[in-house]
């Protein structure tokens, strides 16, 4: 049981304790000022319990240090041209990925704007050696640690960076991120190389004994990421409309399996708004409104992501 879970736990036996205490004094007739006192010193417990739920909610985030080689300049100094790109091309990675866990992998429209400011990046601090940057995304104000939505996002990012610059290891991953993040991806990588700037990404996870997980890119692996994505992955995205029957659905992941006339089975993830919708089809016969997305490698080899964007009776 973690720490969130804990406290979750004593609040609600603190709150129950309150409501017997109160019942129990009226019924044997304790004086007033007796049962205040009791009760006031259980609602200081409670009050107390509540804010360190607060002050955990403040401390609990995801933390990057983001280390950069500043090549001539001392120390602890930095372009802000360098600055800026570096971590302004992060930011959006970040937003596009999140806007596909969360939404949909479409390139088209804007992403929304309670996603960007779920996962927005803040500047923490700054140190030397070179120019170390330390930013920071709170997660949300939840009781329980599982499937914090930041830390997904975190974890798909560093899929992406850990899919080296191989061809099919990038069209594996990218495959399901959409091409938005394809597009990011390859001007995040075209700028480390034209900046001609080394990059060192720490993610420092509290729940992993503050073991950081590290990836980097100096100016030829980035260059050669960029080659692959530029030059060797393709990405399109289409709308489909498809009838059949709604044979699965997990709440928990936002994902659906639907299975047409001809025994085709399509599967893939459904837009967080649309959940508890689709979620009245399972097992009827519907319309689902799909945005399929197509990602190809230069050797002709091919990868589908499907997302559901809706849903409706079949006419």
């Amino acid at each position: 049981m973690n720490a969130f879970d804990e406290l979750t736990n004593r609040i609600k036996e603190t709150e129950e304790i309150i409501e017997l205490c109160k019942a129990n004094h009226k019924a044997i007739g304790l004086p007033d000022y007796i049962s205040e006192l009791e009760i006031s010193s259980l609602e200081q417990r409670l009050m107390d319990l509540r804010q360190q739920v607060n002050e955990e909610f403040q401390v609990q985030s995801e933390e990057l240090e983001v280390k950069l080689e500043t090549g001539d300049l001392p120390s602890g100094q930095i372009s802000v041209r360098t600055l800026a790109g570096i971590l302004g091309g992060l930011q959006a990675l970040t937003d596009s990925v999140a806007n596909t866990l969360f939404n949909q992998p479409s390139n088209r429209g804007p992403i929304p704007q309670e996603i960007l400011e779920r996962n927005s990046w803040i500047l923490k601090t700054v140190r030397a050696g070179s120019f170390i940057a330390v930013i920071d995304m709170k997660h949300e104000n939840q009781l329980s640690l599982d499937e914090v939505p930041q830390r997904q996002v975190l974890s798909e990012l560093y899929s992406l960076f850990n899919a080296s610059d191989e061809e099919e290891m990038l069209l594996e991953v990218l495959s399901s991120l959409g091409t938005r993040t394809l597009k990011y991806y390859m001007d995040w990588t075209k700028g480390i190389r034209d900046l001609n700037v080394p990059v060192e990404i720490n993610w420092v996870t509290k729940q992993a004994n503050n073991e950081g997980i590290k990836v980097s890119f100096d100016p030829h692996r980035a260059g050669q990421i960029y080659t692959v994505l530029n030059e060797r992955l393709t990405s399109n995205e289409e709308e489909i409309y498809l009838e059949g029957r709604l044979t699965g659905i997990n709440v928990r992941t936002s994902s659906f399996e639907l299975c047409t006339s001809d025994g085709n089975k399509t599967v893939g993830r459904i837009t967080k708004d649309k959940v508890s919708k689709v979620a009245g089809y399972v097992d009827k016969r519907c319309r689902a409104e799909l945005l399929k997305v197509t990602t190809r490698s230069s050797a002709g080899k091919e990868k589908v992501s499907w997302t559901l964007n809706d849903i409706d009776d079949v006419e």
